[in-house]
């Protein structure tokens, strides 16, 4: 998994002013028969493997661990917030 330099410092500041320990990935039901992967910022749950990735702490369901191997994280700011998207996903068939 990787995250952007421009996600991670928007990620940071997230963080910061959320007040929150992490970013989670979690499964988030099925889309088309492939799991959907679900980000917010969260504490991490006991099932979660608990990762580093470019200097953000990043929780991850272990439900889709094998789903964010190739997974990559960007971020831009926009003139309603920041937004991300999720790039390296299974291409999905609907």
């Amino acid at each position: 998994m990787e995250i952007t330099d421009q996600a991670r410092d928007l990620l940071d500041q997230l963080l910061e002013d959320e007040e929150a320990s992490c970013l989670r990935l979690f499964f988030a039901g099925f889309g088309c028969g492939e799991p959907d992967i679900g980000m917010t910022l969260a504490e991490p749950e006991a099932d979660d493997e608990l990762h580093h990735i470019n200097s953000i702490p990043v929780a991850i369901d272990q439900k889709i661990i094998h789903l964010t191997e190739k997974l990559t994280i960007e971020g831009k700011q926009t003139m309603e917030g920041p937004k991300f998207q999720m790039l390296g996903l299974p291409e999905k068939d609907c």
